[in-house]
């Protein structure tokens, strides 16, 4: 599995800290780009660089709008906030997925144009001859070089 990268892994810290932090007044746990950064042991400039302070002002909107709202519900939006992101997400690689089908589509009808079997592109390439070992062959250059001395011709 790749690692993740540092906006990934960011952006996974931030809406952890966000959805924990909503559930509090904002005297208690004041939400602004500035304090989140110290929460996070990041620089402010690091969030505005990956353009998270869009998110953590909206999300300093909804504390103010719900300081009554139990934790629960703010819960369940951040859920609901995920499953759109991964309904997006699926959505994207869906249409990746068709261009792709699109392409093999296309280099199979050339193929065919140019009179190969498309099934053919389909085989799966066999693995080299490993019965012999080839250590200590020639390398890639195909020769070695004779040392010449001058008694030598």
């Amino acid at each position: 599995m790749p690692r993740l990268s540092v906006r990934e892994d960011l952006q996974r810290r931030l809406r952890d800290h966000i959805a924990i932090v909503e559930t509090h007044p904002a005297e208690e746990c004041p939400l602004d780009v500035r304090a989140v950064a110290a929460a996070l042991g990041v620089s402010p400039t690091t969030l505005y660089k990956y353009g998270f302070n869009r998110e953590i002002n909206a999300a300093e909107q909804r504390q103010r709008e719900n300081g009554a709202v139990s934790g629960a519900v703010i819960e369940q939006r951040y859920f609901s906030d995920q499953v759109r992101a991964l309904t997006e997400l699926l959505e994207k690689e869906r249409e990746r997925n068709k261009g792709l089908v699109g392409r093999i589509a296309i280099m199979e009808a050339n193929a065919a144009r140019l009179g190969f079997d498309p099934e053919e592109m389909h085989i799966a390439i066999l693995k080299p001859e490993r019965t012999v070992s080839r250590a200590g062959g020639r390398g890639a250059g195909g020769f070695r070089k004779r040392s010449r001395t001058i008694g030598q011709q």
